[in-house]
């Protein structure tokens, strides 16, 4: 059963103060996560590696330092970020198999991607062809 933004970020009762800031158990809510790797950084990028029966999915999205350059932390209620996490849910690419997105890995033009330059983008893309290519 997948949970809600409310089950997954709830106001705190003590202050009634509502911060979500970590993409963690979003990313998690999504579905079984092969691989995920996270840029260590004030801002930066998430790559997520997800596997549904025999279907493979990949997420890529970027977030800020703060609230004003990151779309989590400028969430203010449960429905904002269900809003969030329904446009990121819908933004995973799926493949119908380990053989149909290993193709897209090797042959995506990952240097065109704006994300390229950063080591942990090219780190995942390595070990998710690893995963990928595990088991054929």
């Amino acid at each position: 059963m997948t949970k809600t933004a409310e089950e997954l970020y709830p106001v705190d009762p003590d202050s009634g103060w509502y911060t979500p800031c970590d993409y963690t158990p979003m990313i998690e809510s999504f579905g079984e996560v092969l691989l995920n790797v996270e840029e260590r950084s004030y801002q930066g990028s998430t790559w997520a590696l997800y596997v549904d029966g025999g279907r493979i999915g990949y997420l890529e999205f970027g977030w800020g330092s703060c609230g004003g350059c990151d779309a989590l932390q400028a969430c203010s209620s449960p429905a904002e970020v269900q809003r969030l996490m329904d446009e990121l849910r819908q933004s995973i690419k799926w493949f119908p198999s380990k053989v149909a997105a290993l193709e897209w890995f090797n042959t995506h033009d990952w240097e065109g991607d704006w994300s390229w330059h950063e080591k942990d983008c090219r780190q995942f893309v390595a070990a998710a062809r690893v995963l990928l290519g595990a088991g054929q």
